[in-house]
C-alpha cells in the first residue's frame, strides 16, 4: 500500500500524529509520504490511500482540509480510501466543566471531514481517529501516539494491508 497522509497543523500535534501514521505504514511494509495539505497535492495515481488530519479549533475544521477533500474528488480519488483523523483539547477533568465544552470538541475535525468526505461521495474509512491534546497549544496526552499506531493497525489490516 502506498499512502499519502496530509495534516495542518498550528503547534505541531497534528503534524505529530501524521508523522506516526506515516511511521506505522512504512514499519510493516508499506510506502508514506507525509505533507502539509497547504501544499499542492501530488499526483495521486500512484497512491491506494488517503490520510487527512486537521485540529479541532473552536469546534471546526480548518477550510484547508476541506478544499483538499474537494480537490480529491476533482481530481477522482473517488474509489480509493480516506482515513481521518484530528486532534482536539484540552478537555476538563472536572464532569460538569467536561460537559460543557462537549459542543467544541465534538464531533470535531475529524467527525466533519468524515461527514464531508462522505457527501462527497468519497470512499471514507467508517473508523476516525482523534487524539487529545493537553493544552491549548500541546502537547499531546499520554498514550496518544500510541493510539495513533493501533488506529494505523487496524485500518490498514482491514484495507487489506500487511500487518
Amino acid at each position: 500500500m502506498n499512502a499519502l497522509v496530509l495534516f495542518r497543523s498550528y503547534h505541531g500535534n497534528t503534524e505529530q500524529v501524521a508523522e506516526a501514521i506515516a511511521r506505522r505504514l512504512r514499519e510493516t511494509g508499506h510506502m508514506a509520504v507525509v505533507q502539509d495539505l497547504r501544499r499542492a497535492l501530488p499526483e495521486l495515481g500512484s497512491f491506494d490511500l488517503v490520510a487527512i488530519g486537521a485540529p479541532t479549533r473552536m469546534a471546526r475544521v480548518t477550510h484547508s482540509a476541506l478544499g483538499v477533500l474537494r480537490r480529491l474528488r476533482r481530481k477522482g480519488f473517488t474509489a480509493k480510501p480516506i482515513v481521518v483523523f484530528d486532534t482536539y483539547g484540552p478537555v476538563p477533568t472536572d464532569p460538569q466543566a467536561a460537559e460543557k465544552s462537549r459542543p467544541w470538541i465534538y464531533p470535531g475535525a475529524a467527525g466533519m471531514l468524515q461527514k464531508a468526505a462522505a457527501g462527497l461521495g468519497l470512499n471514507v474509512y467508517a473508523e476516525v481517529l482523534r487524539c487529545q491534546v493537553k493544552g491549548l497549544k500541546g502537547p499531546l496526552a499520554d498514550g496518544e501516539l500510541e493510539r495513533a499506531l493501533l488506529f494505523t493497525d487496524a485500518f490498514a489490516s482491514a484495507l487489506g494491508g500487511k500487518r
